[in-house]
């Protein structure tokens, strides 16, 4: 280094090969401008022999040439002077992110060829207000690899030379200076800057990115030793970026961006003259990119890769471009986390404690037994003790209280880890009239009865979390309105409960107080129909008479004069209920709307628009058995078996024209299409088979069903042709695809 003039430590960096410090090598541009300025000595000459030509011009006056030339007028030349400021404005902003500066929006002086360095400082100073003692400008060239980068400062000597004598003395150790526009950059001095400036001092500028906003800018400047390791300012480059004082960071020196962008990592640990890092070098940093991976661009080379792939893109929708990118890679992280989440949430079910397994097994053991008890004969009910009913509702709070009729309060409970429904009667007549209706059999559209209680007259029955069928019709507590393929599956599932009632043997047993507050929705809306044969038991001498204004629009017109109930009476109600469904209309004078509308072909302006596109002609029939249904006489009214069901049953098991709503599984918590649900399990089949009544059930639900001595349908209760059972291939088959898809991420 003894031989190297100044600013000779950052000069000598030579054109060709430039090494890495592994060992390898890697061709690339060179990264300074082609540097002949040798030793003091020779540059002294070099400016001794400017001052002299000059005097001797001025002497040989009797030269025409050299008169020629001096009376020639100065020439104007543009002067470009960057600022920090300008640094700070442009990196980063409009798509500018390689180099320093964009030179197009500099400020520019237009000045005389023959303006000293002196002068034009003065003209910087009134400019930009900055004191001449204040500035030190600094040559702004060309590599050859196609960068503009501050490259020296101008000496003390310099400062008294024109631009054109500077340009001469300048082109001999720059390539690609243009003697038109001169570019300068404008350090302003402190009292931290260094005043006379050594072979050892370097000036290096700072970029900071940000993986998270997909955005870099500059930072500042910083002079540096040659000798000094990166190490050595880290503690200030976490200052200047405002990180933790023990924040790791990743630092990269920038060094092209034509053909390709090129950003090398720097060693923290090895010297800046080893790494080749100097006046003018750029470097990068960032926080380290091992806890940023799930961003779409988490290094500095990463990002300035994709910005290169970008050149050719508007500068706003580069940003909108890596702003969506950065949006996919956080959706992707966030997937990411919840199946995390969702793995350690499935581990943790697996060690969960001794306790809860036993609690889980005392529950499944009652279950079973229950099933069991229920399926070999349907007339036995568990007897609960008093005390597992007073723990379940708090000694029968009000706060547990869910409901209160004529038939008694009812309260919600948790009894051996199962969610029920306590309703206590309101007299023990009523109670064992109640259990004796219940014992004459079991139906999947049924309300389910799980025990009783004699002590106090309770009966203990399956929880429906969706409420009753009136809170949906008119969307009470801001309760979603029913599609109308739910619709016309509770028409269904009515018409087959009562289908199943209507057969009983030796009487048919007449439900008379069928309504909507009387069917409950399950957690997969499948309906169930409660409160059946009770209501004769009011009417009796001597009991209170039950409210009638509410079962006005409902009950039988005949039942009215004549006080008998059959089932035909329950043939007008599910008639009425047909049209609340089908318009959802309030149920006095419906019967009249419908028929005018049919009459007068405006039965479109009459469906419930909330139930989205029923199908026209499904909901003509549903209006036209409805109306049927709902005849003042008895006599016109149909049969529910041979003229209703006919109608109905065909349109509960056509294939939707509109997808199917997705309901939510009461046991496993999933959600999954309804005719994958097994009508006796309430639960996704396993092994889906047709019995001879034409419905889908699981083998082992069915086949149970069998042993338990019954030969009816569990859905429409009448005899059954065989017990051969068919396998459904085809619901098999959507099974089977529903499950592929649950296992699918994201779904």
């Amino acid at each position: 280094m003894a031989g190297v003039g100044i600013k000779g430590w950052w000069a000598i960096k030579g054109v060709g090969e430039r090494k890495k410090i592994a060992g390898s090598t890697q061709e690339k541009t060179a990264n300074t401008p082609l540097n002949l300025h040798g030793d003091c000595i020779r540059r002294r000459c070099c400016l001794a022999q400017l001052r002299g030509g000059a005097v001797r011009g001025e002497r040989s006056s009797a030269s025409p040439s050299r008169r020629s030339v001096a009376a020639m007028p100065p020439r104007a030349i543009s002067i470009k002077v960057a600022r920090e400021e300008d640094l700070s404005s442009h990196i980063g902003n409009d798509g500018f992110y390689f180099d320093l500066v964009d030179f197009d929006r500099v400020r520019a002086f237009q000045i005389p060829d023959n303006t000293t360095m002196s002068r034009l400082k003065e003209e910087i100073a009134v400019e930009f207000s900055i004191p001449s003692q204040f500035q030190r400008l600094w040559l702004f060239c060309k590599r050859q690899n196609g960068t503009w980068r501050p490259v020296r400062p101008f000496s003390t000597e310099e400062n008294n030379l024109s631009m054109t004598s500077l340009h001469k003395l300048l082109s001999r150790t720059f390539l690609f200076l243009n003697p038109d526009c001169v570019k300068l950059f404008l350090e302003v001095l402190n009292d931290s800057s260094p005043q006379n400036l050594s072979n050892d001092d370097g000036l290096v500028f700072l970029k900071l990115y940000d993986p998270e906003q997909t955005q870099i800018r500059y930072i500042g400047m910083l002079f540096v030793k040659a000798s000094s390791r990166p190490s050595d300012i880290l503690p200030k480059l976490r200052s200047l970026a405002g990180f933790c004082a023990d924040e790791e960071m990743e630092l990269y020196e920038e060094i092209k961006f034509e053909p390709s962008a090129m950003c090398e990592a720097i060693d923290a640990n090895i010297t800046f003259s080893e790494s080749q890092i100097g006046h003018g070098d750029i470097i990068c940093y960032q926080k380290s990119s091992k806890s940023l991976s799930h961003h779409a661009y988490p290094s500095v080379e990463i990002f300035f890769k994709r910005i290169h792939d970008l050149k050719a893109v508007v500068p706003g929708e580069q940003r909108k471009i890596l702003a969506l990118e950065e949006e996919v890679a956080r959706l992707k992280h966030q997937s990411d986390l919840q199946t995390e989440k969702a793995n350690m949430a499935t581990y943790k079910i697996h060690q969960c404690n001794a306790e809860c397994q036993r609690f889980k097994r005392e529950r499944d053991n009652a279950v079973r037994q229950l099933n069991e008890l229920q399926d070999q004969n349907p007339q036995i009910f568990l007897e609960f003790p008093i005390t597992n009913l007073l723990q379940a509702t708090e000694n029968f709070s009000d706060l547990c209280k869910v409901g209160d009729t004529e038939y008694g309060r009812v309260y919600k409970g948790i009894i051996h880890d199962t969610t029920v429904a306590i309703k206590l009667c309101r007299s023990d007549i009523l109670f064992q009239q109640e259990v004796s209706i219940l014992r004459q059999g079991r139906h999947p559209s049924i309300v389910n009865c799980i025990g009783k209680c004699s002590e106090v007259s309770a009966l203990v029955y399956e929880w429906l979390p969706n409420g009753n069928l009136q809170d949906h019709i008119v969307c009470a507590n801001g309760s979603t309105p029913l599609s109308w393929q739910i619709r016309t599956q509770i028409i269904g599932e009515i018409c087959s409960a009562l289908l199943f009632l209507h057969s009983c043997e030796p009487h048919a047993l007449v439900h008379g107080d069928l309504r909507p507050c009387n069917i409950f929705a399950n957690a997969n809306f499948r309906s169930k129909i409660c409160n059946f044969g009770m209501l004769t038991l009011f009417l009796q001498p001597g009991n209170h008479q039950p409210a009638l204004t509410a079962r006005l629009p409902y009950l039988d017109p005949e039942f009215l004069t004549t006080g008998e109930l059959t089932p035909l009476s329950d043939v007008y109600s599910l008639g009425v209920i047909i049209l609340c469904l089908l318009t959802g209309l309030p149920p006095l004078t419906i019967a009249k709307k419908v028929s005018e509308a049919l009459e007068n072909n405006s039965l479109h302006t009459l469906i419930d628009k909330s139930a989205g596109n029923w199908p026209y002609v499904q909901a003509k029939q549903l209006a036209v058995i409805g109306l049927s249904c709902v005849e003042m006489t008895r006599e016109k009214r149909p049969d529910l078996l041979t003229k209703v069901w006919p109608v109905v049953e065909p349109l509960i098991r056509k294939p939707p024209a509109a997808p199917w709503p997705y309901v939510q599984s009461a046991v496993t918590g999933s959600s999954a299409p309804g005719h994958l649900i097994c009508p006796i399990r309430m639960d996704i089949m396993k092994d889906p088979q047709v019995a001879s009544d034409g419905f889908t059930y699981e083998a082992e639900a069915i086949r149970r069903w069998f042993d338990g001595g019954n030969n009816r349908s569990p859905m429409t209760n009448l005899p059954l042709a065989n017990r051969d059972l068919v396998p459904n291939r085809a619901v098999l088959s959507s099974i089977q695809e529903y499950h592929e898809q649950q296992r699918q991420p994201g779904s």
